[in-house]
């Protein structure tokens, strides 16, 4: 276990896109699409829509580092906000969640679970949340590392409110 979280730290500390505080450097990321999809069990059903972005470590699109999904219904007023944040985090700090430097709480949120795949956050947005990811340009997020650092990514939000309201009609 030690062993994989070293060689995870390395992978993310080298190739993601990450700010340490300390040294104050930017790390290259790779941006995906906004991807949409809706379905629903049957014609009377509820309709659920998500839409998902994620960054990424490599060019290829292969080594996910995280990923934020939106998730509407017909029967719910309010979307849902998941975040999947990459391990080797500290678990305990959670996450701080932020647009433009500007944080949307000042107490970070809680991993909701940790799994394999990384570590989720999720909650309803509100409307005066959703007009944040429309008019931001990066979403903020800040973790810390077992080492006490600082990690920051910037999530472009280029494209948001277009995608968004593809699954808000639906």
């Amino acid at each position: 276990m030690k062993n994989f979280l070293s060689i995870f730290l390395s992978i993310l500390f080298l190739s993601a896109p990450l700010k340490s505080e300390e040294k104050n450097q930017d790390i290259k990321m790779f941006v995906g699409q906004w991807l949409t999809n809706c379905s629903s069990q049957s014609k009377d059903a509820e309709k659920i829509c998500t839409l998902e972005r994620s960054i990424f470590a490599d060019q290829n699109q292969r080594s996910k580092l995280a990923s934020v999904v939106f998730q509407t219904s017909s029967k719910r007023d309010k979307a849902q906000f998941t975040l999947l944040s990459p391990l080797g985090t500290l678990i305990q700090a959670g996450v701080k969640i932020g647009f433009d430097e500007k944080p949307l709480n000042e107490k970070a949120y809680a991993f909701n679970l940790c799994q394999q795949v990384g570590c989720i956050t999720s909650f309803p947005i509100d409307q005066s949340v959703l007009d944040r990811f429309k008019k931001g340009k990066n979403l903020d997020l800040e973790y810390i590392s077992p080492t006490n650092q600082k990690i920051k990514i910037k999530f472009n939000l280029d494209g948001f409110t277009k995608a968004f309201e593809k699954i808000a009609q639906n």
